[in-house]
């Protein structure tokens, strides 16, 4: 009983860490996904679509894909409470992105046309490397793993 017990004391925050790490990489995949079908439903309605986050200061609130001009819901995105979203622009320097939309050309058209990225962080903890969602200005997203420990440079 204590070999168990003491198998399980070291192998506690390794398990901690792994469930961080497989959090952050399921919200940014998801996120991720939600870009993919934003931009292909732009492209084959060709009209504008949105994706708009439940809370406009809070992505980890979750977001919704919808059409630009009806406001018809397409998908929702439940949130992830104990994930931390910031958003950046091209440079990795924080900004707010109140919404991403892509015009019927599949081009993202909401941010400059500078490119977006969102990082994705554990508070709970803070060893786990950030993922970051990037879009590029011709709105293809892309998803990548912090290499250096310090996602304020981007990923």
């Amino acid at each position: 009983m204590v070999v168990v017990a003491i198998l399980a004391a070291l192998a506690a925050p390794n398990l901690r860490e792994m469930i961080a790490r497989v959090r952050l990489k399921t919200a940014a995949g998801d996120l991720h996904t939600s870009l993919f079908y934003a931009r292909s439903e732009a492209i084959k309605r060709n009209a504008g679509v949105t994706i708009v986050p439940v809370d406009a200061t809070d992505w980890s609130k979750g977001w919704s894909v919808q059409i630009q001009a009806g406001g018809t819901v397409l998908a929702r995105q439940d949130p992830y409470p104990q994930i931390a979203v910031s958003t950046r622009n091209a440079a990795y320097v924080a900004t707010s992105v109140p919404s991403v939309i892509f015009s019927g050309s599949g081009r993202e058209t909401g941010g400059g046309g500078a490119g977006i990225a969102f990082v994705f962080t554990s508070p709970q903890s803070p060893t786990s490397p950030a993922r970051c969602v990037v879009l590029d200005p011709s709105g293809r997203p892309k998803v990548s793993q912090d290499g250096n420990g310090d996602p304020s440079d981007g990923c």
